[in-house]
C-alpha cells in the first residue's frame, strides 16, 4: 500500500516550504518512510504578487525536485497552491497558476489567519475558477472556521463541485484544537475528499506523516474509507476523474 500526497511544499527555496536542498532531501526520505509514492509539488502562488516569469522559476524548481525525488523512488508532479486574495481575477486572466499535473483540478487557499470570508470573498472566487474550466481543490478547509464548523457552507462547496482537502497534521492538533475538532467533524460527516500533508519542513509539526495518520484513523474508522482519502481519491484527481466524499 502506498499514498499520494497532493499538497506539499517540498520544493526548496521557493516559498515558505523547504529552506534548502538538504531539507528537501530529508523531507523526501521522510515521505518515502511514510509510503508516499507520489507527490504533487504545490508551491504558493499569490495573486497580484507572482508573475508569469515567477511561474517559470517555480516550474524549474519543481523540475529539480522531480529529478531529486527519483533517488527516493518518488514521482513528483506539477501543481501550485493559489492564494485567492482580491487580485485573483488577474491571476486567472493571465493564467498565473499551475493546475495539478495537466488536469482540471487546481489547489486553492484562502487566508488561514482569519475567519472564512463572505460569499463575495469565497464562493464568487471559486465560481470564477470553475467558469474558467477548473475544479477547485480547497486546501485545509478545517483551518478556516475559527468560530466552529459551518457544515452547511462546506456542503455548499461540495454541491457546487469543489473538492475538500484536509491536512493530515490537523488530526494531531498541530494547527490548534479547533482545527483538530473540525477535521474529525468533517470526517464524521463524510465531507472530506482528500487527506494530504501540506508538508513545509523535514522535521517538527509540518513534516510528512501520512503513515502515522493512516494508522491513527484506521483504528476508529473504516479501513477502505481512509485508504480512499489518502490514495484512491488522489489518484482519481491525477487521472482527471471525478470523486465523491467518503463516509468513514
Amino acid at each position: 500500500m502506498s499514498f499520494i500526497d497532493i499538497h506539499g511544499h517540498y520544493a526548496w527555496d521557493i516559498d515558505d516550504g523547504m529552506p534548502s536542498l538538504e531539507d528537501a532531501k530529508k523531507a523526501l526520505e521522510k515521505a518515502k518512510n511514510n509510503r508516499i509514492s507520489t507527490i504533487v509539488a504545490t508551491p504558493h502562488v499569490v495573486s497580484g504578487k507572482h508573475t508569469l516569469k515567477d511561474l517559470e522559476v517555480i516550474k524549474d524548481r519543481i523540475h529539480d525536485l522531480k529529478e531529486l525525488a527519483r533517488v527516493y523512488n518518488i514521482e513528483v508532479l506539477e501543481g501550485c497552491e493559489l492564494f485567492l486574495n482580491h487580485d485573483y481575477l488577474e491571476a486567472l486572466e493571465q493564467n498565473i497558476f499551475i493546475p495539478i499535473e495537466n488536469t482540471h483540478y487546481l489547489l486553492v487557499e484562502f487566508d488561514v489567519r482569519k475567519e472564512l470570508g463572505n460569499e463575495n470573498e469565497v464562493e464568487d472566487r471559486l465560481y470564477e475558477i470553475q467558469y474558467k474550466g477548473y475544479t477547485p481543490v480547497i486546501a485545509h478547509v478545517e483551518r478556516y472556521f475559527k468560530n466552529g464548523l459551518d457544515i452547511e457552507r462546506v456542503n455548499g462547496f461540495i454541491e457546487s463541485g469543489c473538492i475538500i482537502q484536509v491536512n493530515a497534521t490537523s488530526f494531531l492538533g498541530y494547527h490548534g484544537k479547533q482545527a483538530k475538532k473540525i477535521a474529525f467533524q468533517l470526517l464524521d460527516e463524510g465531507l472530506i475528499h482528500v487527506i494530504a500533508t501540506d508538508t513545509h519542513r523535514a522535521t517538527g509539526s509540518r513534516k510528512p506523516c501520512l503513515n502515522k495518520i493512516f494508522y491513527l484513523l484506521e483504528k476508529k474508522y473504516n479501513y477502505h474509507a481512509i485508504h480512499t482519502l489518502m490514495s484512491e481519491n488522489p489518484l482519481h484527481i491525477l487521472k482527471n476523474e471525478w470523486l465523491e466524499p467518503v463516509y468513514a
